[in-house]
């Protein structure tokens, strides 16, 4: 298997594990609506950067990061046990703005659209 491939089977597993086990597992009041949105690994595995969308204002958003940050090294265990890797990646996680950009676009195409048609 190449390196290309294996490195995007294990982002996907890590996106995957990292979802459920925020979901089922993380019991941290300050944990808002999240969605992780994707993994960046290195080539070596040894660094992975998590991508999360939180639903909410920019102090919900904060205070669910901060609540991810600090669960950072459950997670990291987690992910060990789960994937059974010889070295577990350093995870970061970054709160991704992209669906917020795309609404906030939309919506500004459809004031166009009414102002173009008044």
């Amino acid at each position: 298997m190449s390196d290309r491939r294996r490195q995007q089977r294990v982002a996907a597993e890590i996106e995957r594990r990292v979802s459920q086990f925020i979901r089922e597992e993380l019991k941290d009041p300050r944990l808002g609506f999240l969605t992780v949105t994707g993994v960046d690994i290195n080539s070596d595995l040894t660094n992975a950067v998590i991508h999360v969308s939180v639903l909410g204002d920019e102090a919900e958003q904060q205070a669910t990061m901060d609540a991810l940050r600090r669960a950072r090294g459950l997670v990291k265990r987690d992910i060990g046990d789960w994937l059974q890797l010889r070295t577990v990646p350093e995870i970061t996680f970054r709160l991704d703005t992209s669906l917020e950009r795309g609404a906030r676009i939309l919506e500004i195409m459809k004031t166009l659209e009414h102002e173009e048609q008044a």
